[in-house]
């Protein structure tokens, strides 16, 4: 490792010693660690905006001594008040993300919950796949043409509320 020499403001200088000091440990470790925190959030960030845009936002990471030691990174929703629907977990050695899509998908029906959204049932969301894949696959027989553009109105007319409910979450 090479050393690196970085110059500070008196203000913020005294600040780290003071924080160092308070944490019983030496500057350099302490800006180390301040870094990798960082860099955890940054990660956690990074799949967040992958999987999810901008709907929810991670906070200020938090260490925690396990084998491996990992940071806990807790998420919340991005539109006031923020309600926690979860955490990203990134391994403190490697920086490496050990949660999964899966994790963020969760994160996002827990943030819909939160908002007052109605899901289109699980049962009718299985049915409109299955409908869509078969349309995509061969002309569909008259009836399931219209139970399909029954499930279709239907999740539509959700969405539309979905979005009102969300309008006036955003104007109270």
């Amino acid at each position: 490792m090479r050393p690196l020499t970085i110059s500070l403001p008196d203000y913020l200088y005294k600040k780290l010693t003071q924080q160092a000091k308070v944490s019983k440990t030496s500057l350099e470790d302490l800006v180390l660690f301040q870094l990798k925190r960082d860099e955890a959030r940054d990660a956690a960030l990074t799949l967040l905006r992958k999987r999810a845009g901008r709907c929810l936002m991670a906070k200020e990471p938090i260490f925690k001594e396990s084998t491996p030691p990992v940071w806990i990174v807790p998420i919340f929703t991005n539109v006031a008040p923020p309600v926690e629907v979860g955490e990203i977990h990134i391994e403190a050695d490697t920086g490496q993300v050990l949660s999964t899509e899966m994790d963020v998908a969760e994160m996002i029906k827990k943030g819909h919950v939160s908002f007052g959204f109605e899901p289109l049932p699980v049962e009718k969301q299985e049915r409109l796949a299955e409908l869509l894949a078969l349309n995509g696959e061969k002309m569909l027989e008259s009836e399931e043409t219209q139970e399909m553009e029954a499930l279709l109105a239907e999740e539509q007319e959700l969405q539309i509320r979905n979005l009102e409910t969300l309008g006036k979450r955003l104007l109270s």
